[in-house]
């Protein structure tokens, strides 16, 4: 019985940890721009893709720390934008990321999974923002500190 009831709270702490933040998928330039795929990974952070699809593609896979501000972006698709043409690795980088939050949750830093994803060092970037994130606003308002509210355009 006791057994039981600790897999039912860990499965549904697991279940909060990595939920899906629905209301900040959207389409944020006229139908060709937007952000899908938002992920509450625990523990303060923030996972989602930013993506575009007009006159050329390209998918940029984002993780941000909701308390610091700083967040790690990563091309991890690009046709037709640049000179350069980078093969679709957004599952693959996507998966990754998920799989180092749920194994390995006290070593879940910006800075470790940018070592476990960087092959070359094209592409990715650490940077701290001053803004918050729509991810961090639903997940985590109380780690908003003094970082711009995010706010819905429109």
């Amino acid at each position: 019985m006791r057994l039981t009831a600790l897999i039912s709270i860990l499965a549904l702490s697991a279940t909060q940890a990595f939920a899906a933040l629905d209301e900040c998928n959207r389409v944020t330039a006229a139908s060709h721009g937007g952000e899908r795929a938002y992920q509450d990974m625990g523990r303060g952070k923030v996972l989602w893709v930013e993506w575009w699809s007009q006159e050329g593609v390209y998918d940029t896979v984002w993780l941000a720390d909701c308390r610091t501000g700083i967040a790690l972006d990563l091309r991890t698709h690009e046709e037709r934008i640049t000179d350069r043409v980078i093969p679709d690795q957004t599952e693959h980088v996507l998966e990754t990321v998920r799989r180092q939050a749920e194994t390995a949750p006290a070593f879940f830093t910006i800075e470790r999974v940018a070592q476990l994803i960087r092959r070359d060092g094209r592409g990715l970037h650490i940077q701290q923002y001053s803004d918050e994130f729509c991810g961090c606003a639903q997940a985590y308002p109380e780690m908003r500190g003094d970082k711009e509210p995010f706010g819905f355009e429109g």
